[in-house]
């Protein structure tokens, strides 16, 4: 009985490390990530001839699994980088809108929840908001080969049980975000997206370092802060990919509305000066030069004279009165 035991438990522990050798993972986790990134910010080219608005993004929201305050920065500042590589927007940097909502008053007011008011915020077009509802990894439990996931081994316990270590694991990874286009100053939301992504792979595969996990399977996994960031880019970039075909037709729809309202040859803001009157020619008629001539100017009027004796009306330079002969004076 013993001999066959010890037997059994050689097999065994053969096969198992026979397993592990043909389960390893044969990337590393930096090519992993860059294997699952390479198309992140990769967009269409925009509407030829369309206008670029002016966008902030301000701090996003979360909530729910894998909320921390470091997330929501990081999430804007991904929000900012996509919305930058589609080329549709002049994005404001992070720090300069920060500033402009506090010289506004408006620091932590601008959230998902709470869109724009009238008039609210000056110098800017549009506001991506965004907010993220989810984020977890968990643990999908090992089925190798040979069914080894059944054979007891006494004080060995399963050995289907997860293992964190293995780069050949499964993991799902799991995200929800939301994100809006809002007009600043109507407060209208012109484009929304919810995405849920969610992948299931090995650990490998993702790029992803796991800190730690129970034997269970479905168990939340946990991971650092960058690795949070990296399911974190591929949901936004999901979101934002499903968004763009509406942003393009509110872009081109805003381009030919700025157009009407733009003047031929001038702009909307700044009417054309009026031309200069045409200088008078120094020499010649104007039958010669084909302007017109100026009108001649009225000879000033000269005060009538009377005869101090008879009261006859004087002519112009006459030293005698014409009717009686009196010397004028």
């Amino acid at each position: 009985m013993r001999t066959a035991f010890f037997k059994s438990v050689s097999i065994v522990g053969l096969l198992f490390g026979m397993s592990t050798f043909w389960g390893c993972a044969t990337s590393s986790e930096t090519a992993g990530q860059q294997t699952l990134t390479a198309q992140v910010g990769v967009y269409s080219p925009p509407p030829p001839g369309i206008e670029k608005p002016q966008v902030g993004v301000p701090m996003f929201e979360s909530s729910g699994a894998g909320s921390t305050a470091q997330l929501n920065e990081v999430a804007a500042d991904q929000m900012t980088t996509l919305a930058v590589n589609s080329d549709r927007f002049d994005v404001i940097e992070r720090a300069q809108l920060i500033q402009l909502l506090k010289e506004q008053g408006l620091e932590g007011i601008v959230k998902p929840e709470e869109l724009a008011k009238s008039g609210q915020v000056r110098g800017v077009d549009y506001l991506l908001l965004g907010k993220v509802t989810n984020l977890r990894v968990k643990a999908e439990k090992a089925k190798r080969g040979f069914g080894l996931g059944n054979i007891p081994v006494p004080y060995a316990g399963s050995l289907g049980a997860f293992d964190f270590k293995r780069k050949d694991s499964t993991i799902t990874a799991e995200c929800g975000v939301d994100i809006r286009l809002v007009e600043s100053t109507s407060g209208k939301v012109a484009a929304a997206k919810h995405s849920d992504y969610k992948r299931t792979d090995s650990i490998g595969a993702f790029g992803i370092e796991i800190l730690g996990a129970n034997a269970e399977a479905d168990a939340d996994l946990q991971i650092d802060e960058d690795n949070k960031g990296l399911i974190l880019r591929l949901a936004l970039d999901q979101a934002f990919r499903d968004m763009l075909p509406r942003v393009d037709k509110i872009l081109q729809d805003r381009t030919r509305e700025l157009k009407k309202a733009t003047p031929a040859g001038g702009s909307a803001a700044t009417p054309a000066a009026p031309e200069a009157p045409a200088a008078l020619p120094a020499t010649g008629t104007a039958a010669a030069t084909g302007t017109a001539a100026p009108a001649a100017e009225k000879a000033p009027a000269v005060a009538k004279k009377f005869c101090s004796k008879c009261g006859k009306e004087l002519a112009a330079g006459a030293k005698f009165c014409g009717d009686c002969g009196t010397k004028t004076e």
